[in-house]
This record gives C-alpha cells, structure tokens and sequence, in this order.
C-alpha cells in the first residue's frame, strides 16, 4: 500500500487524532494489506476501512460539529468538515464517496499484491524470520481508532517506527536548535570519523558553528593548534603533539584524528571570514616532564571537569555555538546527566545529546534486522520508538557489553547510525610504525607509568571494530607485565597551575 494512499485515509481523521496514533493506524493497514491475499480478504479490508470511516470517524469529528453549529464559533475542526461546509455536502455522502473509491482500489490492486506477497514470504522463508508474519499481523482493523487509543503509551512507543534523517542534516538542524550539541563517539571508527570529517566540510555546518571541542586535543598546544587551525605554516611535529600526547589514552592514538584535525583546517581555508576553532578538552599534562604516577595523577583524575572548563570559558561565555566531541562513555546518561551535562546545565545551557549506536540489541550475535532498511549515515531521534526502546549498553558497545535496564532514550536525545556491527572497522597505528621508533618507545614508557606495563605491538593498520569477546588466556601474547600499576595519591589532587601555552 502507497505512502500516499495511506497518508489520504489518515487526512479524513482529526489532526489531534492523526498525531496520537496515525502511525499506528499506519502500520496496522499495511500489515493486513501484505498479509491478506486474495479478492474476498481484500474485500473484507475494504469494508473495515468503510466501516470505520463511516462509523468511527464521525464520532471522531462529533466534537468538532458541535463546536461549528455552537453561534459565534469561529472554529472548524477537520478538513471534512470544512469541505462539507463549503459544498453543503453531508458528512456522510462524502464519507461514502471516498470509502468505495479505496474498496475499487483495493479490488484492483489485489491481483498484483499477491506476485509481491509471494516474493516477500518466500524471502522471509529464506532469513528464517516467517514468523515475523504472524507476529505483526492483526486480525481486524474494525475500530482501530478506538483500539489504539486504549493502548498504553509506553506499548505504543516502543512500536513506533523512528523518523530515519540524513545524519549530516539532522546534525545541522541539531546546531541550529541548540548552541551545544554533544557527540558520544566510539574511539578509531573509520566510518564515523570519514562521516565526522565530511561534516566539518559541509559549508552549512561550518557556517553554523564556532567551535570543536575535542577529547583528543592536550590543551597545552593550545596556541600551535589555533595558527595551524587558521592556515599558518606551523611545524608537524609541533601540531601533532597535541593529539599525541593526550593522557587519556596513553596508547597509540589512531590516524583518523589526525585525518579529523586536517579535515577542520581544509574546511577553515576553503570558507570566508567564519572560522571554526578546534578547542583542546584534554589537560595540559607535559609528557616530557611526567616521570611517574604521582606526576600522572592529577591530570587524569580531572579530565571531565577541565574538558567542562574549557566548554564554559570558550565557549559559553563567548556566546559561540559548539559541537562537543568525546568517547561515549564521557557523555552517556546513566542516572541522569553525566558530569560535564550536569555542569552545563547549571550555567544554563540545553545541550542535545547524540551517541554512535550499533544494529546490536542484545547478545554478540542478537542483532535487529529493522536497521537494515536504513540508508546510512543516518542520525534518529530516540524519543517514543522502538529505538529509543532499546537496551542502551549492548546498542552502544555492539554487544560487547551485557544489557542493563538503561534504555536508549535514557541514555541519550538521538543516535548516529553508520552501518552494521559487522562492517564497522577501527583504524589503527601499524604495528610497522611502531616498532624501535621514538614514538613507540614513548608510547611503551607512558603505559608502563599509567597501566604497570608495555605491549608488543600486533595491530594491523585496520581491524573490526568489535571483535568477537576471546577467551582471556588467549590475549595475554602481546602484554609484557612488569609489576602491577597502583592508583597514585594524586589523585585527589587539584590540577597544577596552567603553563603557557605552546
């Protein structure tokens, strides 16, 4: 049954109706228009139609009429009514008209529905999800209206389809509605990086937004970032610092940052007098002066509250309009806002949340074939659909951690969808880039400081992103364990002065 064929029943019902449940009525005619076949079923789907739009939809409007005949009333609730006023044409004549113009219809259309019906059984047949049939088939539509307004709301949500929205476009409607929009990424995705990049690009994003906070920026190179941010000429290894000497990952940091910092100043040169500014969220730790866990501590143990800091400084009390960038876990709602929420709503902000989400809904290998359809990259809003109904945590780490009671809705405003579990692919350091090289070495030095050992380094230059959960014996190859590292007493530290930046 077409879009538009369905969208012209549901125009005959009330507006306040058509926001309540039109979805549901939606879904309910399409599932016994696939499922019934035949001229007879057919029929009898065409004399529920009429029966319910001569019977119920006049008790629908029934309100509306008394308030046209009430005198003085200047109001005329429903395009029927309208109509019918205009022609001094019943309510009822006209309800008929067009009941037995969808019977004709349908009358039609049924012998070309079974080819379709066929091929999509015998598909189902072939995925093993024929009971999806049965499941989802209802046995009458008569009184649908009534029905679905009987239906608690939390049932009704959690079968509501989502509004499936371009992911670039969502973002930019996202900026324009809220100053902050804050983005929980899964650290090294190739395809969530090559979408983030191409939004930074998009001329109608850089025009909306001042300003990038990133997780994987040390504050310290502040200054080297701007000039180089603004197209000056400024040394490589300068600029690099300040994605690789973050302390919040210790371990190699993947390309796709780097692709992501070149992909924020191509776009600063190619636009007008607008510049977007890339703002480092990390702390200011120097990696050159940090030689042990106690030098280490205080930068770790207050890496949201400076990230927030920055966020207030820079950007909110400039009146500047920003996208936030950090690992989901930062941002994730569990019970209720996250540290650097709860300090951005105190100072007045509304940010809008959106996750990287996966087609992961239970188990490693429970995966929901409803995100097949979608054309990706794609952004939902996760309020009042099967979405939003989701458990959050195997969603959020493609299966990789067990489902809780946190539902997606809870634990963030939307979600960024970029393709199945399985085709998604982490962007590593190679492994030949890392051996006996100075970065390396460093790398080995850091995590011996931070984790109590070094790693040999295995990757290849792409893995997928979740990898099947392995026995635990069986990772303990690449891990050199020399002494077990202790939380420092730093931790409860306040964060030293701030040095000039770099």
């Amino acid at each position: 049954m077409s879009d538009r064929l369905l969208s012209g029943l549901l125009a005959l019902y009330p507006a306040q109706f058509r926001r309540e449940f039109g979805a549901e009525c939606a879904r309910l005619l399409r599932d016994r228009f696939h499922d019934e076949r035949g001229v007879m079923a057919r029929m009898r789907l065409c004399g529920d139609v009429l029966n319910d739009l001569v019977f119920g939809v006049p008790r629908l409007y029934a309100p509306a009429r008394r308030a046209l005949a009430t005198p003085g009333s200047p109001q005329v609730c429903g395009s029927i009514s309208r109509l019918a006023e205009e022609e001094r044409l019943s309510i009822g004549v006209l309800m008929c008209a067009v009941a037995l113009s969808v019977a004709v219809f349908g009358c039609t259309m049924s012998w070309f529905a079974n080819a379709r019906h066929a091929r999509e059984v015998g598909f189902l047949r072939q995925a093993k999800m024929l009971p999806e049939i049965n499941k989802f088939h209802r046995p009458s539509l008569r009184l649908a209206s009534f029905a679905a307004m009987q239906q608690p709301a939390s049932a009704r949500a959690s079968s509501m389809p989502p509004r499936v929205q371009d992911a670039t476009a969502a973002m930019i409607d996202a900026i324009n509605s809220h100053s902050i929009v804050m983005f929980g990424e899964t650290h090294a995705n190739k395809q969530e990086y090559a979408w983030l990049c191409s939004l930074v690009r998009d001329p109608a994003f850089h025009s909306r937004v001042d300003d990038i906070v990133v997780e994987f920026g040390n504050s310290l190179y502040q200054k080297s970032v701007d000039r180089w941010i603004a197209g000056e000429d400024v040394p490589n290894d300068q600029v690099e610092k300040a994605w690789r000497n973050v302390v919040g990952a210790v371990g190699p940091v993947s390309p796709v940052i780097a692709e992501f910092y070149h992909a924020v100043r191509q776009s600063n040169r190619m636009s007008g007098s607008h510049k977007v500014r890339l703002l480092l969220g990390d702390p200011y730790a120097d990696w050159e002066k940090i030689k042990d866990a106690e030098d280490l501590g205080p930068f770790v143990a207050h890496r949201d509250e400076w990230y927030a800091q920055v966020v207030e400084d820079e950007v909110r009390a400039k009146g500047h309009r920003a996208l936030l960038i950090m690992g989901a876990g930062h941002f994730r709602r569990a019970n209720g806002p996250g540290l650097i929420e709860q300090k951005l709503r105190a100072s007045g902000a509304d940010p809008y949340l959106v996750v990287f989400g996966t087609n992961v809904v239970g188990a490693y290998d429970d995966m929901d074939p409803r995100f097949d359809s979608w054309k990706i990259p794609a952004i939902v809003a996760l309020g009042g659909n099967w979405v939003g109904d989701l458990p959050a945590i195997p969603v959020l780490t493609g299966g990789m951690g067990p489902a809780s009671s946190l539902k997606m809705a809870q634990a963030a405003d939307a979600m960024l969808y970029v393709g199945p579990r399985d085709s998604l692919t982490a962007i590593n350091v190679p492994a030949q880039e890392l051996e006996d090289s100075d970065y390396g070495k460093e790398i080995n030095r850091r995590l011996m400081i931070q984790m109590g050992h070094t790693i040999t380094f295995m990757l290849p230059a792409e893995t997928p992103q979740f990898q099947r959960p392995a026995p635990q014996q069986a990772a303990a190859g690449n891990v050199q364990h020399m002494g077990q590292a202790q939380a420092p007493k730093s931790m409860h530290d306040p964060l030293p002065p701030r040095p000039p930046s770099q």
